[in-house]
C-alpha cells in the first residue's frame, strides 16, 4: 500500500501512514454463535470433514490457531484428500509464518486435485512473497490455461505487472479480475490506488465499489478516507472517520487522523486538540501526536505551551526532527 506525501502546507505536522492497524482490518465473524452452531452440528454428524473444515475456518479468521489445526486435523483424518482442508492447512501454516509447509500442503493439494486451480493460484502468491515473480508467473498461466474464468490469476497476473511498474497491464488485469467476479475486493483497492498515483477521480468510484463490494473491511474505508482528505475532501474525510468511531471509538489512528484533518485541513484547533488529547488518552506514548498537539498550540499562538510539549519530546526523542525544527521556528 502506497504512503502518501505530506502537501507542502503541511510540511511541519506530524502525519499518520495510511496503514490501518490489523485489529481493524475485518469485522471478526461472530465466533461464539458461528462455533457454538458447528459443534453442534459435528455431535450429530461427527465424521464429516466438511464440518471440521468450516470450524477451522472460523477458529482460523479468530486466530485460534490451534483450534484451527486441531480441526483440520480431524477433517484429514476422515479423508486425507480433502481439498477444502489442505487449503485451510496452508492457509494456517501461512499465518505461522511456515513457508516450507505451505509449500509441501498446496504441492500435496495439487497432486489430489490436478484440475483444481486453486492450489495452483496460491502457490503463485507465495512465489511472490518470496520474491520469485518468474515462477509466480509460470503457475498463473499454467492457472489461465487450465481456465480462463479466473479472477484471482487475473489479479495476481496484474500484480506481478505492477512489480514491474507497468501500470497499463496491471490495469488490464485488475479490471479483468473485476468484471469476472465484483465482489472481488483486492482488484477493486489495487485499481483505486493507480488512479490515486494518477490523479485521477476515478479513484472515488473505485473506492466506493470496494466498500459495497467488502462492506465490513474497515481498512478500505479508512485507506478511502485517507484519500479524501489528501485530495481536497475534508468534510467527506471526516465523516467517514467518524462512522469508524461509531464502531471502534478508541482507535489511536481514526482518532489521529481525524485531529489531522482539523488541524491541517479546516483550521479548527480547538477540535483537532480534542483528538490528540484523545489518542494520548489512549496511548500516552505517542509521540505523534503529543508533537501535533505542541503544532496546535503554536497555531492559536500559544507558543508557551507548544515549546514545553516540543521540549518535553525531546527530552525522550533527541532525534525527533520535527520537535527540533519547531523548538528553533519559535526561538527565531
Amino acid at each position: 500500500m502506497s504512503i502518501l506525501i505530506l502537501s507542502s502546507c503541511s510540511e511541519n505536522v506530524s502525519k499518520k501512514s495510511n496503514n490501518v492497524s490489523d485489529a481493524t482490518n475485518e469485522v471478526v465473524s461472530n465466533e461464539k454463535s458461528d462455533v457454538a452452531i458447528l459443534s453442534e452440528a459435528i455431535l450429530s454428524d461427527s465424521l464429516n470433514a466438511d464440518l471440521y473444515v468450516q470450524r477451522a475456518r472460523v477458529n482460523l479468521a479468530n486466530e485460534k490457531i490451534s483450534n484451527a489445526i486441531r480441526d483440520i486435523n480431524s477433517a484429514l483424518s476422515i479423508d486425507k484428500k480433502n481439498i477444502e482442508a489442505l487449503l485451510v492447512l496452508a492457509d494456517i501454516y501461512y499465518a505461522l509464518g511456515d513457508e516450507d509447509n505451505i509449500l509441501l500442503t498446496l504441492n500435496k493439494a495439487n497432486e489430489y486435485a490436478p484440475l483444481d486451480t486453486r492450489p495452483i493460484i496460491k502457490l503463485s502468491e507465495l512465489s511472490f512473497l518470496q520474491g520469485n515473480f518468474r515462477m509466480a508467473g509460470a503457475y498463473v498461466d499454467k492457472a489461465l490455461e487450465m481456465d480462463k474464468y479466473n479472477p484471482k490469476a487475473y489479479y495476481m497476473r496484474g500484480m506481478l505487472a505492477m512489480t514491474e511498474n507497468d501500470t497499463v497491464s496491471a490495469l488490464k488485469n485488475f479490471m479483468t479480475s473485476r468484471m469476472q467476479q465484483s465482489d472481488f475486493v483486492d482488484p477493486l483497492i489495487q485499481i483505486a490506488h493507480i488512479y490515486v498515483a494518477q490523479n485521477d477521480t476515478l479513484a472515488k468510484s473505485f473506492y466506493k465499489e470496494a466498500m459495497i463490494a467488502s462492506p465490513d473491511s474497515y481498512y478500505i474505508v479508512y485507506d478511502y478516507a485517507m484519500y479524501l482528505q489528501e485530495n481536497g475532501f475534508p468534510e467527506e474525510a471526516l465523516s467517514y472517520y467518524d462512522t469508524l468511531l461509531e464502531i471502534m471509538p478508541d482507535n489511536v489512528d481514526f482518532n489521529f487522523n481525524k485531529g489531522y484533518v482539523y488541524l491541517v485541513y479546516l483550521g479548527e484547533n480547538e477540535r483537532a486538540l480534542e483528538c490528540f488529547n484523545k489518542v494520548l488518552q489512549i496511548d500516552p506514548t505517542s509521540v505523534d501526536a503529543l508533537f501535533n498537539k505542541g503544532r496546535t498550540y503554536e497555531q492559536m499562538g500559544d507558543y508557551i505551551n507548544a515549546k514545553s510539549i516540543y521540549h518535553q519530546i525531546l527530552r525522550n526523542n533527541p532525534d525527533y526532527q520535527l520537535a527540533i525544527d519547531a523548538v528553533n521556528r519559535i526561538s527565531e
